[in-house]
């Protein structure tokens, strides 16, 4: 028996409707995975090639029209036929639309192509909206369903304006060609086997996974839940942030002990929360977790240290009485005598390459000194910030700003800084100075366009004249 369809584009109807289908199920009842699997991995690696290659070519092969029109006209071929060739003969002719065999590779190819452009243009869009666009589930769930949906209403549109006897249909023929071999015949039914096999195993092995090693995944990411920005140079006692995350990948329960310390003497202070915790050289916050089989706990952790000094600020995860993960971080933890701050921005003059320790004491004459201008933007609009130095009292005339490498300053002279700063954003901006001998002190003046407001510090720098 052999069933042609091509009244009503059924195929794309079904994509259409498997597509729909996968959206709901994502978005209404995610839980069921084996579903998810099942219309995913067509949506994905097929729907969007078909659905394109189906827009462009509505027509079926012209030498299949032909060879369907001389079987119903008993093998004979009309002139007529033969000017519907074209100019180019045959090869003309066999141009014109596209077989069964050719649509699936080229969908599958597509597919594979389409789907990480997709994925391509949402990286873009992260800045957008960074906590509801980007590469994400909906995002990408979204955008490649719209592409099938319009692709595939294309599609249904223009074959709709071909004949229905070369339009591009479904076809099935149940019976074995008559002029094959039994060979050929149990051949051919042989390998069907074997291909619903392989599909089947295909959709176990994606639905069913195997167990594989058993691990426990342990990170830290800085107060934006990025693997940046990590809190490296603070004063003391001053509050911050990190995101702690632990993903249970042991196929059981387990429980985890987390410790933070700076030294490996001291001892273990069990807290119950970690909304705010105090780590000094004679004290470690330690905290039981509990975590699921395939679940990940992730908890913000607010910190201090009551110690000034260079740390290793060490992150343990214990398991069964031992240390099973080590992270640490270098923070320098130094006297807030450094820090110039007004809420919202908060602003620190240190030395070479942002470190507090590193600010001059001693200078010789016409020495060079490295220092840097640490700042944090706590405003949500971009500020204008400027940040003049004197040499104890303010000097005459205008200030000069510093140039690339050194600018030297004099007791009657002045040099700033000015550079933009985003919304939520910190910066350090290093500078150069050259200081004449003797003993001065740095006056610093920071102002920012947020609201006038002027914060001023100073450093003693002493020498020989």
């Amino acid at each position: 028996m052999h069933i042609v369809i091509r009244e009503r584009p059924y195929d794309l109807f079904l994509i259409m409707g498997c597509s729909t289908a996968l959206v709901l199920v994502i978005l209404l009842v995610p839980d069921i995975t084996a579903l998810r699997v099942v219309l995913g991995l067509p949506f994905i690696l097929f729907f969007p090639g078909y659905a394109l290659i189906s827009a462009l070519y509505p027509e079926r092969p012209r030498k299949m029209v032909e060879e369907e029109g001389e079987e119903k006209m008993g093998g004979k071929e009309t002139e007529g036929d033969r000017e519907e060739e074209g100019p180019d003969g045959e090869e003309g002719a066999r141009k014109k639309g596209l077989d069964h065999l050719e649509r699936i590779a080229l969908s599958l190819g597509l597919s594979i192509a389409i789907t990480p452009l997709i994925g391509l243009i949402l990286n873009y869009t992260y800045d957008w909206d960074p906590e509801h666009l980007g590469i994400r589930l909906v995002p990408i769930l979204i955008s490649q369903y719209a592409f099938i949906m319009v692709t595939s209403a294309v599609a249904v549109h223009r074959r709709g304006r071909v004949p229905t006897e070369d339009r591009y249909g479904i076809e099935f023929d149940l019976e074995a060609p008559r002029d094959h071999s039994t060979m050929d015949k149990v051949l051919t039914v042989g390998i069907m086997l074997m291909m619903v096999l392989s599909v089947g195993m295909l959709v176990y092995i994606v639905v069913v996974p195997r167990e594989g090693e058993a691990f426990t995944e342990f990170y830290v990411l800085g107060k934006k839940g990025m693997a940046d920005d990590y809190p490296r140079n603070f004063p003391v006692a001053e509050n911050q942030s990190i995101f702690v995350g632990i993903g249970n990948h042991e196929h059981r329960d387990m429980n985890y002990t987390l410790v933070m310390m700076i030294e490996d003497s001291g001892v273990n202070i069990t807290v119950d929360s970690l909304d705010h915790v105090v780590i000094s050289r004679t004290e470690h916050p330690s905290m039981e977790v509990e975590v699921e089989d395939g679940s990940t706990w992730e908890r913000v952790v607010n910190f201090s240290i009551g110690d000034i000094g260079l740390y290793k600020l060490r992150i343990l995860l214990f398991r069964s009485g031992g240390v099973y993960r080590d992270l640490h971080l270098w923070v320098r933890v130094f006297n807030i005598g450094h820090l110039v701050r007004a809420d919202p921005c908060e602003f620190f003059i240190a030395g070479k390459n942002g470190d507090p320790f590193l600010l001059p004491t001693l200078v010789d004459n016409g020495s060079e000194v490295s220092l840097s201008l640490g700042a944090v933007n706590g405003w949500d609009e971009r500020l204008e910030i400027n940040m003049t130095v004197h040499l104890g009292e303010p000097g005459e005339g205008e200030p000069m700003p510093i140039p690339p490498g050194a600018g030297t300053l004099h007791p009657e002279s002045s040099l700033y800084l000015s550079f933009y700063l985003e919304g939520g954003r910190s910066s350090l901006i290093p500078f150069i100075i050259t200081l004449p001998g003797g003993s001065w002190t740095l006056h610093f003046e920071v102002r920012w366009t947020g609201g006038g407001v002027e914060m001023t510090h100073d450093i003693t720098v002493g020498g020989e004249g």
